[in-house]
Order: structure tokens, then sequence, then C-alpha cells
């Protein structure tokens, strides 16, 4: 069994490493303040925001979207958004060969333009992803993504307008743990520009 010593320094790291990602993220800022203006516009404009990620990060789409539509800080009417990974019935009913299909059936049943999408994505390689942004395009959905690394094929995939956040970390735990403050400082944006 290791000492408390070796546990208590691997914690420290941890700590550390994740304080300067963080601490870098405020290089960031002005695509976030972006991002966030063009999904108040989209909502302003009666569209909706499409959400999804995979794994991990779905459950951090289905987080921001719960905050659109119940509260994020404070109490005030919900806004229009769509969790595409929340719905286990509609993701498991898809066969084996159309699984990379899972999100882009919905946002071609369900997106318009003026609508747009958040992909959160920490190695932005998943087929299923991609094709997402691809049928979002094919909508012209403004797309927006919050990827990690080296922005996987995600990235190049998006067109001019869209918005990549890039978290600058290889380590899948540490850009999930950023993806989560980023989509809290988009909630935050929306609320205040749309209520004050």
């Amino acid at each position: 069994m290791l000492s408390n010593e070796i546990l208590e320094e691997r914690i420290a790291t941890r700590i550390a490493k994740a304080t300067d990602i963080l601490h870098r993220c405020s290089n960031l800022i002005p695509q976030i303040v972006t991002a966030g203006q063009q999904l108040t516009d989209c909502i302003l404009n009666d569209g909706k925001i499409l959400v999804l990620g995979n794994g991990s990060t779905a459950f951090i789409g289905q987080i921001f979207t719960a905050h659109l539509m119940y509260r994020f800080e404070r109490d005030r009417p919900g806004l229009p958004a769509i969790s595409l990974n929340a719905d286990a019935t509609m993701i498991s009913s898809l066969s084996d060969e159309s699984h990379s299909e899972q999100y882009s059936r919905q946002i071609k049943a369900l997106g318009k333009t003026g609508d747009c999408l958040l992909v959160i994505s920490t190695t932005g390689t998943y087929a299923s992803l991609m094709q997402a942004v691809s049928a979002a395009h094919d909508l012209d959905l403004l797309v927006i993504a919050l990827t990690g690394s080296g922005g996987g094929e995600i990235s190049a995939l998006l067109n001019f307008g869209d918005i990549e956040i890039r978290v600058d970390s290889d380590h899948p735990s540490t850009v999930r743990e950023n993806h989560l403050m980023l989509i809290h400082c988009l909630n935050e944006l929306i609320d205040l520009q749309i209520f004050g």
C-alpha cells in the first residue's frame, strides 16, 4: 500500500496541472463570449440549441441543457434546448450499422435554420459527432464545438463562422473538467444577456 505522502503528492500534482489548464482557459475568453452571444441570438430569434456529446461529455451537455430549461443560478423562464443524447430509447433503437447516425438523424428531423448545435468532445474523433456536424451544416446551423487536445476531426469540419473552444490538454479527464466550467460560463452569458 502506498504511503499517505505519496498519495498526497499525487493529488497535489493533479490539482496543480488542473489549475494550470484552467488558468490557460482565460485565453479562450473571446471565443467563450462570442459563443455566448451567438447562443443568445439563436434563442432571441426563436431558435433552439441542440446539444450533444459522447460518453462522459454527453452528461456535460445534459447539464448545460438542464440549466437552460430549468435554471442556472436563479429562477427564470425555461429556454429552448434539447439534449440529443438524453433519450436512451431513441439512441438504442438504431441498428449497429447506423450507430454513427444517432445524432445526425435527430438533427435532420429537429433542426431548422436559425438553430445552433453545441457539440462537446474531448477528442473530436467520433464518427457520430462528425456526422452530426455535417448534418448541422446541411441545415445551415451554427456549430459551437467544445474540444480538447488537437480538436480532432471535428475541428477540421468547422465552417467559417462556427466557433471552436479548445481546452489545451491531452488528458480527457482534465478536458472534461474544463468543459464543465465552460458550459457554466455559457449558461451565465446567456442568462445575463437575456435576463440582465
